[in-house]
């Protein structure tokens, strides 16, 4: 290790060049003025149209808004928190309102999309004046309990909090609904993420009261992995998403977490508009949304994407004119087959930014622009025939659309169907009832699957409802090697089957060895956080009370009749197996064995009755 020595000073041009010139100096170079990073205006909030309402006047000032997530970094340059608590693991009914430090960086990024302060750097938020409040509802690693979540609903409602943000979500509790719907009554405006499973909306965003938003990207689509269904209320930005982050940090993230914020920045401008309730902000923000999608609510947008400037009660109407498109392929009425052609030409006093191609309302993309106009192509091989509505919907440079409609009649050449057994397992040894099921496909369509045992009995599934699937009482078959087969016929006669083969033993325990469960017991010695780990230990002996090792055993936990934990474990030599259920809420639990196998012992199927309330 050496010690450097560095001067600055400001010398003649003739006073650098002998000091360049010496041996013992290392460098000599300019001390450069470096500047602060100039503050940037996001495109989601630019996307929302936030910044237009600032000019009136609006910034959301002098409404206190929570974020109920991992915390606040209080010490960012870009954020200005007017205070916080935290309920995140507390069980004892204290609460610790100092200690609310996000060691995540998910609550953070959340606070400044919704209120970053308009200051010059970094980043700027929808609404950079709000009264913005920490709720710490989840831990540091980024989850959280429901009893958490529901303390800080009760903190907002008791605190004057007119809108509480949560970025977080998960199953539905009865509790965690009735907190919702009571802060709700006492006037705080709920706003949640709808989820990111890409499925249905998670809770507690398909709340009826709270506000469920999902997340758009640059192109005002919806997110590939957005929740949605019929309870998304709004839309917001949620893709790529320039934010505060923890340790005075920025950082990109993705999520319906970040479209969520976008919302409650704009439910803020709203309530600071004047506006006297929750619901009057909550009516101000559907009525004023850019919709998206299929006209009217739909359950990618709801009512559309939010615009904060119309939400703040700073903007009035604009006037466009509409773009004109007119379908030109395929004709009305016309038979198509294979890959289809899609055309049409678009006009726009302004100009026409695209053209889409909809089948029965769904985009079929890849659309193209060329000199005759606007072109897509359309595969219906994989479509079931009959009559299909194809549109063109024109967008202009201002956003206004225009579309033109045809119907036309697919028709395509029919392929046989495609069938495969999924159960039992090929080679499986069966007895009792068995479910036979199998999964079958055709591109017209499945008519019914027909089981047939040694090409004698047979049991037919004509709906497929509950997936291709009956029912097999092998008692009335002799025990021994049986051939299955699954016979799939389409809605034109076409068949296709596939077969496996199974033993079917239905020995009585008289005729062979018999395993069984003996008992099922509980303690909540287990674990080492104040014995909040249940333990449940099967009990496996043979029909004569000899203790069975190392027997394969699946367990099935339920908490309040509902399945909670499934595990497999093996028996020790004292024939018993013991399944941990960490930090086991409150509840009524019971034990159910669904499989057992022993060497040479064949298991009776019965599981003791068991319960245990924690």
């Amino acid at each position: 290790m050496r010690m450097v020595n560095v001067v600055s000073a400001t010398l003649p041009e003739q006073a650098v060049a002998r000091l360049r010139a010496r041996s013992d100096v290392e460098y000599v170079e300019e001390d450069v003025v470096l500047y602060a990073f100039a503050q940037t205006l996001v495109w989601g909030v630019d996307r929302i149209d936030a910044e237009l309402a600032w000019p009136a006047g609006n910034t959301g000032q002098g409404v206190k808004v929570a974020v109920l997530d991992t915390g606040i970094d209080s010490s960012h340059p870009d954020l200005l928190v007017a205070g916080g608590v935290n309920f995140a693991g507390i069980k004892d009914g204290s609460t610790q309102p100092a200690d609310w430090k996000d060691n995540h960086g998910h609550g953070t990024h959340c606070a400044g999309i919704l209120a970053a302060r308009n200051n010059g750097i970094g980043v700027v938020g929808v609404a950079p004046d709000a009264i913005l409040y920490a709720v710490k509802v989840l831990a540091d690693d980024g989850s959280g309990y429901t009893s958490d979540v529901i303390q800080g609903l009760d903190w907002c409602a008791t605190n004057g909090v007119k809108v509480a943000s949560l970025s977080l979500g998960g199953t539905s509790t009865t509790s965690l609904r009735n907190a919702c719907a009571r802060a709700y009554a006492q006037g705080v405006l709920i706003v949640a993420a709808a989820g990111n499973t890409g499925g249905a909306v998670m809770f507690p965003a398909a709340y009826p009261s709270v506000v469920a938003v999902s997340a758009t990207d640059s192109s005002n689509w919806r997110a590939s992995f957005s929740s949605y269904g019929p309870e998304i209320e709004l839309a917001a930005p949620g893709v790529s998403i320039f934010s505060t982050y923890k340790g005075g940090q920025y950082a990109y993230m993705s999520g319906t977490s970040m479209a969520c914020p976008h919302v409650s920045g704009a439910a803020v401008l709203a309530w600071a508009s004047g506006l006297s309730s929750a619901a009057a902000v909550r009516d101000r923000l559907t009525s004023t949304a850019e919709d998206l999608g299929a006209k009217g609510r739909d359950t990618s947008f709801g009512f559309g994407l939010v615009d904060a400037q119309r939400a703040a009660g700073s903007a009035t109407a604009p006037v466009d004119n509409p773009p004109s498109v007119d379908l030109t392929a395929p004709a009305q009425g016309a038979v198509v087959s294979g890959t289809v052609a899609l055309k049409a030409t678009a006009s726009d006093d302004k100009g026409v930014t695209q053209v889409e191609f909809l089948i029965n309302g769904v985009r079929v993309g890849l659309e193209t622009q060329g000199a005759d106009g606007w072109s897509a192509s359309w595969n219906t091989t994989g479509t079931a025939d009959g009559a299909y509505t194809v549109m063109a919907r024109a967008t202009d440079t201002a956003g206004a659309t225009a579309t033109d409609t045809i119907t036309v009649t697919v028709a395509n050449a029919d392929a046989a169907p495609t069938v495969r057994i999924t159960s039992p397992a090929a080679g499986a040894t069966v007895s009792g009832d068995v479910t036979l099921a199998a999964a079958a496909g055709d591109d017209k369509g499945v008519a019914s699957v027909r089981f047939t045992i040694d090409s004698g009995m047979s049991i037919v599934d004509s709906d497929g409802g509950n997936g291709w699937s009956v029912v097999w009482d092998t008692t009335d078959t002799p025990n021994g090697l049986h051939t299955v087969i699954a016979t799939a016929t389409d809605t034109k006669g076409q068949t296709a089957s596939h077969s496996i083969s199974v033993t079917v033993d239905n020995r009585t325990p008289s005729q062979a060895g018999t395993v069984l469960v003996e008992s099922i017991t509980y303690d909540m010695s287990g674990g080492s956080r104040n014995n909040r780990d249940l333990m449940v230990s099967v009990h496996v002996v043979d029909n004569a009370g000899n203790p069975v090792p190392n027997a394969i055993v699946m367990v099935a936990v339920y908490r309040n009749g509902v399945p909670y934990v499934t595990n497999l474990g093996t028996t020790s030599a004292n024939g018993v197996v013991t399944i941990r259920v960490r930090y086991a809420p409150a509840g009524t639990y019971s034990t159910r064995v669904t499989s057992l196998n022993a060497t040479g012992l064949i298991w009776d199927g019965a599981t003791p009755a068991n319960q245990y309330t924690k």
